[in-house]
C-alpha cells in the first residue's frame, strides 16, 4: 500500500496540485499515513481519528487531532488536500464519510480503499479474503465498525460508484478522477487464519500476484483514486463556485424552457 500511497502523491504533485507547503488533513489516520507523508517533506499535516491509531497521537512534526469522518470539525474546504487510506470501510456510511472529505477539501482528495471486481468476487466466494473484518478487533476489541467491538463489513467500491458519489455530492463542477490499481497481497490475513486450506494456498498467493499483475490489472483488489475538485462549473450554470446560478442564456439557447 505505501506505493500505491506514494505514486498518488506523485501523480498529485505532477499536476502541481500540491507542494510541500500544501495544508493536508488525513482522516482515519496512523503511523504509515504519518511516515509516508515525512518523506515527501510535506510541512502542514493534521492527522486525525475518532481513537488514537495503536494508542499514538505523537506523529512529530505533524499534529494529531481527534475528528468523526461522519461530521468533520472543520469548516469547508478548510485543507488544500483530504487522504484516507482503508478507513471508509469502518464507516456505517461511507459515502457519507467520502462526501465529508469532499466538503472539507478545497483542492483534491486521495481516497485508498478495496475494489470491486470480477476476481475479488471470485477471492470472496473462495473464502480466500472476507466480507467482514473479523481481523480487526482480535487486538483487543475495538477498530471494527466506528471503532467499535462489532466487525465491520468491508465496503469494496467501482469506478463508477466513486465517480457517481462525487458527481453527486457536487453536481455544480466538472470534477477530474485518477484511478491506481494495485495489489495487495493478505498475507497477515491469511496467516491469522487457522483455516489449513488457506495456509496451503499462501505459497500460490505469491505466484498469482505476479500473473494478475502482468495480465489482467484492472482486477487488483485495491486502489487509489485522486479526485480534483471542479474549478469549473457546468454550461448551464454561472456564477462562482460559491453561489452558483443558472445560465440562462445558454438554457435558452439549449433547451424550450420559458426561463
Amino acid at each position: 500500500m505505501k506505493l500505491l500511497y506514494s505514486n498518488i502523491l506523485k501523480k498529485a504533485i505532477s499536476l502541481k496540485l500540491i507542494d510541500k507547503k500544501t495544508t493536508i488533513l488525513v482522516v482515519g489516520g496512523g503511523p504509515n499515513d504519518s511516515k509516508t507523508l515525512r518523506e515527501f517533506e510535506f510541512e502542514s499535516v493534521i492527522i486525525s481519528n475518532l481513537a488514537p491509531h495503536a494508542n499514538v497521537t505523537d506523529y512529530y512534526p505533524y499534529q494529531w487531532g481527534k475528528a468523526d469522518l461522519n461530521t468533520l470539525p472543520y469548516n469547508d474546504a478548510s485543507f488544500e488536500l483530504v487522504i484516507v487510506s482503508a478507513a471508509l470501510h469502518h464507516l456505517y456510511s461511507p459515502h457519507k464519510g467520502l462526501g465529508e472529505m469532499l466538503r472539507v477539501a478545497k483542492k483534491a482528495i486521495i481516497v485508498i480503499e478495496s475494489s470491486d471486481n470480477f476476481l475479488s468476487k471470485i477471492s470472496r466466494k473462495l473464502g480466500l479474503v472476507p466480507e467482514y473484518e473479523i481481523d480487526a478487533i482480535l487486538k483487543d476489541g475495538t477498530g471494527g465498525v466506528e471503532n467499535s467491538h462489532i466487525p465491520n463489513y468491508i465496503y469494496r467500491w467501482t469506478k463508477e460508484e466513486i465517480k457517481k458519489t462525487v458527481n453527486t455530492f457536487l453536481p455544480h463542477t466538472i470534477n477530474k478522477f485518477h484511478f491506481f490499481n494495485h495489489y495487495e497481497l493478505p498475507i497477515a490475513r491469511l496467516k491469522r487464519s487457522k483455516s489449513l486450506m488457506l495456509k496451503i494456498l499462501l505459497p500460490c498467493v505469491y505466484i498469482s500476484k505476479f500473473i494478475l499483475k502482468t495480465f489482467f490489472p484492472s482486477q487488483a483488489n485495491e486502489f487509489g483514486i485522486l479526485i480534483e475538485k471542479g474549478q469549473k462549473l457546468h454550461p448551464w450554470l454561472s456564477g462562482t463556485q460559491q453561489k452558483p446560478s443558472l445560465n440562462k442564456s445558454y438554457l435558452r439557447k439549449n433547451y424550450k424552457t420559458n426561463l
